[in-house]
């Protein structure tokens, strides 16, 4: 009889102190930011590569800054130090699945290559990896996916 009163007073702190891992939607996600530097290591557009190989661009680093700035230098060889081009401009990540872009892009010399302002889909994120997808870039019916690492 001993027994079966331990058991009873055991029971409630037993059933109180199990988890219940059957509700996930009440855990809160892990968030990552767009924040900080990232090397670009692919640029596919329509399903080419356009990053590295026998590309004009080799290496590639854009910042995005904690004041919404952005900025993006890319380089024709792969220890970054010949400047291909730029761009400088803004950013937002209004949610969790889209990154607005708006920078003008310049040649090194600072002539104005082009204007860009795109909206794009992140289709990962994660502490080391973006992965973004835009539509209708760089034209019309275009499908653009880069990859960054940290």
């Amino acid at each position: 009889m001993k027994k079966l009163n331990y058991l009873l007073l055991l029971l409630p702190f037993f059933l109180l102190s199990c988890s219940n891992d059957s509700n996930s939607s009440s855990a809160t996600p892990t968030s990552y930011s767009v924040q900080g530097a990232w090397k670009t290591t692919s640029a596919v557009l329509n399903g080419v590569e356009k990053f590295g190989g026998a590309n004009p661009v080799k290496s590639e680093i854009t910042y995005f800054d904690a004041d919404g700035g952005l900025s993006t230098q890319s380089y024709s060889d792969t220890n970054f130090s010949t400047l291909y081009s730029y761009s400088i401009g803004s950013y937002t990540n209004p949610s969790a699945t889209t990154l607005n872009q708006s920078a003008n892009a310049y040649y090194p010399s600072g002539v104005l290559w082009s204007p860009y302002n795109i909206s794009s889909e992140i289709i990962l994120i994660n502490s080391t990896q973006l992965h973004i997808k835009t539509l209708n870039f760089p034209a019309t019916n275009d499908v653009y996916i880069k990859k960054y690492i940290r």
